[in-house]
């Protein structure tokens, strides 16, 4: 395995061969392959990435938690704590005045933490990448299905690759640099 090789990379004419593709490979052990498609195939996107993926729910939802519990606490503290004034006789921690703001301040941190947590999740944003020099890559966004072995995988070998995407009837498989 060269050193400046990201990895290799095998276009396919249809959804349906792209998906077999990914499911022979899944069968084989690999599991550090990406594909790029021109549209959404959900049967090659649940091989390629297994498994509900929880990060960016659970990191908007702790967000949301802490953003209800500053609101709330920022309001107790000014209203309650640092300057407290009795305004007809109404307790200093009215709860029902701060939930509003409170319940804002939670949406304002939740959705920026969604917003940021997609960004992390898919690497954006990033404006260059190794698959973009590939020939066989140009026509992904258009009318082909790419499917991209990288070497980091422990099972990666050029060679096995080669005669698993030639067997799959790829229309063209490229050795794609670092």
């Amino acid at each position: 395995m060269s050193s400046d090789l990201y990895g290799v990379l095998a276009a396919f004419e249809t959804p349906e061969a792209a998906t077999k593709a990914a499911e022979r490979l899944r069968a084989s052990g690999f599991y550090a392959f990406d594909a790029y498609t021109p549209y959404p195939v959900e049967p090659l996107n649940e091989i390629v990435r297994p498994g509900p993926n929880l990060f960016v729910p659970l990191f908007m939802f702790a967000a949301a938690v802490f953003g209800a519990v500053w609101g709330y606490w920022t309001q107790y503290w000014g209203e309650a704590l640092s300057y407290p004034i009795n305004v007809g006789g109404r307790p200093f921690n009215s709860w029902p005045a701060y939930m509003v703001s409170a319940f804002e301040f939670m949406l304002l941190c939740a959705v920026t933490a969604g917003l940021l947590a997609m960004l992390f999740g898919s690497r954006l944003p990033r404006l260059y990448h190794p698959i973009f020099e590939a020939k066989a890559f140009e026509r992904a966004s258009r009318d082909r299905f790419v499917i991209c072995v990288k070497a980091s995988d422990p099972r990666f070998d050029v060679a096995e690759l080669r005669d698993v995407f030639v067997e799959l009837h790829a229309e063209r498989i490229e050795e794609v640099r670092a």
